[in-house]
């Protein structure tokens, strides 16, 4: 957990300059221990030094939303870091890649439609995208954003990872 905290703290950091420089080391030392008690003044925090229930929920917070602004897609051949999102009525090359990825979710679960694999993101497409965004706990707009595609990268790799796992057992 110590890692993951301070691994909070280097992505803040980018953010907030004057928070004092973190190592992932998994060890609570002096330099995380400053850079918590900065970021509890910094929210107006009880400035304690420790990891209450609080702190880790606003550490959490401010990291999601770093993320959300400067994480890059998830990798799959078709995209590039300039990810724009995906909506109704676009005519799109990413249409394609999104359709097989969710046909593929079809084959392994009979509640996600079968989609016709084309360029264009339409009704049943956006549908499925909001089947998929409320199974995933994503806010549920139809729209493909960054997170929606990353999240759908992320599952489409674990389950092509689990079917090749079964190949070779």
């Amino acid at each position: 957990m110590i890692l993951e905290i301070q691994n909070y703290l280097i992505n803040l950091r980018n953010l907030y300059p004057f928070l004092p420089e973190v190592q992932l080391s998994g060890v609570y030392d002096e330099a995380t221990e400053s850079a918590i008690r900065a970021f509890q003044l910094m929210k107006g925090l009880p400035a304690t030094c420790s990891l209450d229930l609080l702190t880790l929920n606003e550490l959490f917070l401010e990291n999601n939303e770093y993320l959300k602004r400067y994480q890059f897609p998830g990798s799959v051949p078709v995209s590039t870091p300039d990810f724009e999102d995906v909506k109704l009525g676009d005519r799109r090359d990413i249409v394609y890649t999104l359709k097989i990825m969710l046909n593929h979710f079809n084959k392994k679960y009979k509640n996600y439609s079968k989609l016709e694999v084309n360029n264009l993101y339409d009704v049943k497409t956006e549908d499925t995208i909001k089947s998929f965004q409320g199974r995933s706990m994503l806010p549920v707009t139809g729209i493909v954003d960054i997170n929606t595609w990353n999240t759908l990268v992320k599952i489409y790799g674990a389950c092509r990872l689990y079917r090749e796992e079964l190949k070779f057992s």
